[in-house]
């Protein structure tokens, strides 16, 4: 455990701060499609800045995966293939204790501690802040604590497939293969 934390910290904070700052950008969208009043554009944009977010942490984790099953290559050990999962469930850590607290407050019914956890959530998960805040008939998606648990699970799981997809040097996309005309194999020099 010490060596994982050792080894993979700085990637696990890496994927924190990466979160914060498109949550930022995914508030900044939503309170200018909010002031615009229009919530097809606000759905619209929460969508894309998740969809960006998504795609950051799958371009980390390829990395990380890649470097880690060049490692386990040459020296003929195993992929270790939950690793991306775990990373991926260490960096939304802060998130599942908010959804926790959120949950506790909903079932205890303590209203203030249910706001303020709630206002500090949807400030980490920002890139979802517009889909959660248009209301869908009478509910509005922020005020369900069930939520906070189902938004983490995009990320686990991207991280988890990603740190995989990069272990077996696969690409989902070629947008990443470098145009290099000394590459060849899969990526790999001659």
């Amino acid at each position: 455990m010490k060596e994982f934390l050792k080894k993979y910290s700085y990637t696990v904070v890496k994927l924190f701060v990466n979160q914060f700052a498109i949550a930022l950008f995914g508030v900044g969208l939503a309170f200018v499609s909010a002031y615009a009043q229009n919530n097809t554009l606000r759905v619209a944009s929460s969508i894309g800045a998740i969809l960006f977010y998504l795609f950051l942490l799958y371009v980390h984790m390829w990395e990380v995966g890649a470097k880690d099953g060049i490692s386990a290559e040459a020296r003929g050990t195993s992929r270790g293939l939950w690793r991306g999962f775990v990373i991926g469930a260490a960096a939304n850590l802060p998130n599942l204790l908010l959804a926790i607290l959120i949950g506790i407050a909903s079932l205890a019914g303590a209203g203030g501690l249910g706001q303020v956890t709630t206002a500090i959530a949807l400030m980490l998960e920002g890139m979802y802040f517009g889909i959660l805040s248009v209301p869908i008939g009478d509910t509005v998606l922020s005020g369900q604590a069930w939520v906070y648990f189902v938004i983490i699970l995009p990320a686990v799981l991207v991280s988890g497939g990603a740190y995989v997809i990069g272990s077996y040097n696969l690409h989902a996309t070629n947008i990443l293969i470098p145009k290099n005309k000394d590459v060849k194999n899969n990526g790999r020099p001659k």
